[in-house]
């Protein structure tokens, strides 16, 4: 059975030292992020976009490809996590991977989507000859669906209130059933930073931080990393696409409430209008994998 989570105060993040978003910037640490393409989801654009809000006005229902993404973060100190899973190799030869159900093979048929085998995250790991210290989740829905092929014993962490999608017998996931170390990250103490409030320094120096982001789901977290060469945000669904940003437009449909959803998002761009040199990666997108209307 799935372990319950423990906090993950005492042994994945420490007392943060920095008071200002330009003090963190000004000390920044060997780190660095890439990001993998996974697989591909065929999405409702209402989904992905809030198409109430006056700003899509000029955008139309449809379907748009996107691809799903894993994160790499290394860190010269304590090892290489992720952030995401993205999917595992088992999407490339069953429909809906390693989701469960009597009806997934209906409900994931030509939407989630994994042209070969390669593009598993444990195969893209192993490729690259990582050994994995931990996974850090924006959130849960797909974006933890590579987790059953990664080790079992290190730390997945994730928000206080972040929950697996269940609508059991029918299409569910238990992505954690075999895993020893569940940690779930509460921002009810952390400290408050500049513009988007709750965050917490998850090494303590400055170098990767997460971001509490509720609203498409209630754990949802982004994360900033702190390079040298360059300052990355990484903005998890609170913000799928560049389109939305650009447009003022937050999640739609697939948001548990769009009210908060609209909240984090508007932080986020508050926070990149104040230091626009930041790298974002949005949800599914990046300025190398565009999604397609």
């Amino acid at each position: 059975s799935t372990p319950k989570p423990s906090s993950a105060a005492s042994d994945v993040y420490k007392r943060q030292k920095f008071k200002s978003w330009e003090s963190v910037f000004e000390n920044p640490a060997s780190i660095e992020v890439g990001t993998l393409r996974t697989g591909r989801i065929i999405s409702k654009i209402s989904g992905l976009l809030n198409l109430k809000n006056i700003n899509a006005s000029e955008i139309k229902e449809g379907l748009a490809n996107v691809p799903v993404l894993a994160h790499i973060v290394r860190h010269e100190k304590y090892g290489v996590y992720l952030v995401d899973t993205g999917f595992d190799s088992s999407f490339a030869n069953t429909v809906g991977g390693t989701f469960k159900g009597i009806l997934k093979g209906l409900y994931f048929k030509n939407r989630y989507i994994q042209e070969k085998s390669s593009e598993g995250i444990e195969v893209q790991l192993k490729e690259r000859g990582i050994n994995l210290k931990g996974v850090f989740l924006t959130h849960i829905h797909e974006h933890a669906a590579g987790a059953p092929s990664l080790p079992d014993e290190i730390p997945y962490v994730y928000g206080d209130g972040e929950r697996e999608e269940s609508f059991f017998p029918l299409v569910y996931s238990n992505f954690f059933e075999n895993k020893t170390n569940l940690q779930k990250i509460d921002f009810s103490s952390a400290q408050d930073m500049p513009i988007l409030g709750r965050c917490i320094d998850i090494f303590g120096d400055g170098s990767f931080w997460a971001v509490s982001t509720p609203g498409h789901t209630n754990g949802h977290i982004s994360y900033i990393v702190n390079e040298k060469e360059r300052k990355t945000l990484i903005t998890g669904d609170i913000c799928i696409t560049k389109r939305g940003f650009e447009l003022d437009v937050e999640t739609g449909k697939f948001s548990s409430n769009i009210e908060e959803a609209r909240k984090s998002f508007v932080k986020i761009k508050e926070f990149i209008k104040k230091y626009p040199f930041i790298n974002v990666i949005f949800g599914h997108e990046t300025d190398e994998f565009k999604i397609y209307y």
